[in-house]
């Protein structure tokens, strides 16, 4: 990722919350909500040119993972350690609703609204020694290494992918058992 992206993305982080009303590409309009129903997702103003993801083979000389693994997301400058579980879902949590029993891996800390998560968005899945994402039908997409993910189709993650669950960007790293 660019340094300047990076930059960029610590700023919205860091004026997160006194810059949460405005109106550009990289935020999202608050809508008034009246009759007390979910506030949606907004769709942000998503690059048109991102080619779509195909299968990947498992690296190459890349351990099989095995029970005891974890994956590190790296967001900004936080981390977030999850161990390997067969499924974990990832999103964002509702305004004054709890997002326990719901989602493992809840983005809101991040600035998920803002960034366009949606609140189901996608999903980690492990299968056979691999780990695999799963975008979940999510308003504005995920992408794995700047290419666009097609909804309810599993792609194969490789230890220093760099994900962006809408414009919220991660690198993820695999952590070995006691390592």
């Amino acid at each position: 990722m660019a340094e300047d992206d990076k930059q960029a993305q610590q700023n919205l982080n860091d004026n997160l919350s006194e810059n949460t009303d405005s109106e550009d590409s990289g935020t999202v309009i608050r809508r008034p909500n009246r009759t007390g129903a979910k506030i949606q997702t907004s769709m942000l103003n998503m690059p048109d040119d991102a080619l779509p993801m195909t299968d990947r083979d498992p690296q190459p000389n890349a351990p099989m993972l095995t029970e005891g693994w974890a994956v590190i997301f790296k967001i900004g400058d936080k981390k977030k350690v999850l161990p390997i579980d067969k499924n974990v879902m990832i999103g964002r949590a509702v305004e004054g609703e709890s997002a326990d029993g719901v989602l493992n891996f809840d983005l809101t800390d991040f600035g998920a609204y803002h960034f366009g998560v949606s609140r189901n968005h996608a999903k980690l899945t492990f299968s056979d020694g691999y780990v695999y994402l799963e975008d979940l039908g999510s308003t504005n997409g995920t992408r794995i290494n700047g290419f666009q993910l097609t909804a309810d189709q599993k792609y194969r993650l490789r230890d220093g992918d760099e994900i962006e669950f809408a414009r919220l960007r991660s690198d993820i790293v695999f952590k070995a058992p006691n390592a």
